[in-house]
């Protein structure tokens, strides 16, 4: 066998497994379209003048906007979209959990940025530029999901079998009590303010508040999933699919291996964008 699709890929910091970076990037863009519809199906209340402005492709595009959004309730479309694209992102983020040598510090790391970024939500949320802030939203989930696969693995670890085997258990217990309990459904005691006795439940999942909501319960859940793939498709940390790796993927690849920078930038490069365009046909703040 060719030694390229032998060696370890922890050897060679250049090389990484292309599908993982190619479904994260897909997960990332699906997030970006999300958004961005949303900025679309909303933009006029952003704007003194909305109704006196009349333009037909700006019109053309809030309407299919507002038409993609309302499909979220009684199960539509974007409800499921959505939900598919999250279950991809989070299962990835475990799957690069059993790659990582110390997701210890990967987490705390990504959890000082979620401190940031929260604060300056709350920054923009007294500017008027978001409505509430978030407390707890995927970045926050992915931070704590992210240690909590760190705990799993250390605690298991006097035996190969059930460190192997741990993440599955757990991860399909917590998605199944998040699941059965309702958790995920984000207007699930949703609070219009923020409330300390909630600030638990909003980190379980028993109570929801935020422009961005990700409780534990089920989401960890499909992280320890994701987990549990890595150390049992990519023991050897090598492509399943190294045939079908090539430039047609690079694009959305680089999208993949940066989706925390596109996570962090992409809403304030869309609505900045779409800002610019209205402002040029003449809405005005």
């Amino acid at each position: 066998m060719d030694k390229v699709c032998v060696d370890p890929i922890f050897r060679d910091k250049k090389r990484r497994v292309w599908e993982l970076d190619f479904l994260r990037g897909v997960a990332v863009i699906a997030m970006c379209f999300d958004h961005f519809m949303f900025d679309l199906a909303s933009f006029k209340s952003w704007f003194s003048n909305s109704r006196d402005i009349s333009n037909a492709f700006l019109q053309t595009l809030n309407d299919f906007a507002r038409a993609y959004w309302n499909t979220t309730g009684e199960y539509g479309f974007r409800f499921w979209a959505h939900y598919i694209f999250v279950f991809l992102f989070l299962f990835l983020v475990g799957t690069s959990c059993a790659f990582s040598r110390d997701n210890t510090k990967r987490g705390a790391l990504l959890g000082a940025v979620s401190v940031v970024f929260t604060g300056a939500t709350f920054v923009l949320r007294e500017f008027g530029i978001m409505q509430d802030g978030v407390v707890f939203g995927i970045l926050q989930c992915i931070a704590m999901s992210i240690l909590c696969a760190a705990a799993v693995d250390v605690l298991t670890s006097f035996n190969k079998h059930v460190n192997k085997y741990a993440p599955l258990v757990l991860g399909v217990v917590i998605m199944s009590v998040g699941i059965g309990f309702k958790f995920w459904d984000i207007m699930f005691n949703y609070d219009k303010t923020f409330t300390n006795d909630h600030f638990l439940g909003y980190v379980l999942g028993t109570h929801a508040y935020g422009d961005d909501w990700f409780g534990l319960f089920p989401y960890v859940g499909m992280v320890l999933i994701g987990m549990y793939w890595g150390k049992a498709a990519y023991a050897v940390r090598v492509s399943l699919l190294p045939r079908l790796d090539g430039v047609w993927n690079k694009p959305i690849n680089f999208v993949g291996r940066h989706a925390l920078l596109f996570f962090l930038a992409h809403q304030l490069v869309l609505a900045g964008i779409l800002g610019v365009a209205c402002l040029a046909v003449g809405y005005r703040f």
